[in-house]
């Protein structure tokens, strides 16, 4: 069972979204490094990013997040999630697909981003959903990937889009 949470709801999932956020294995596949919690509050009532929440199965929980971001007057939509421990995989994979088609309804606008390269779930995932690795690293939608996320050691990464 999959529920989509409202988005009025998202500030009573500060605490739970921090907690799950920086668990040791979603850290392993981010680009961010941990923070303490006071700086993750004023990090949540500061942030420009939306929220899409869903809870799976057994109280456990999905956090999608997204942006649209501006390179060179080009606009684009970036995002990611995260999950609690022990979610179950098929309704990730099912949100996941949720998510996206979100996405790609709501605006007309190309997504894009980057996975941590030993995270090979999530490239399977978007490869299956469409995506298609930027391999050019002159391409503008590399270009702002790269500056979006602050990236510094490519060789880690590797660039989405749809």
């Amino acid at each position: 069972m999959i529920k989509k949470i409202k988005s009025g709801n998202f500030d009573k999932f500060l605490n739970k979204y921090y907690f799950s956020r920086f668990k040791k294995n979603n850290l392993k596949l981010s680009v961010s490094k941990k923070v303490n919690i006071v700086d993750h509050y004023i990090w949540w009532f500061s942030n420009k990013r939306k929220f899409q929440i869903y809870e799976l199965s057994h109280k456990k929980f999905i956090y999608f997040w997204y942006q649209r971001l501006n390179y060179k007057s080009k606009f684009f939509w970036t995002c990611g999630f995260h999950v609690d421990e022990n979610a179950n995989l098929t309704e990730v994979v099912k949100s996941y697909s949720f998510f996206i088609k979100f996405l790609k309804k709501n605006k007309e606008l190309p997504i894009i981003g980057l996975i941590v390269k030993k995270n090979i779930f999530l490239k399977k995932l978007n490869q299956d959903l469409g995506f298609t690795i930027i391999k050019n690293r002159r391409e503008k939608t590399y270009q702002a990937v790269k500056k979006f996320y602050n990236i510094k050691n490519l060789s880690n990464f590797i660039f989405f889009k749809l």
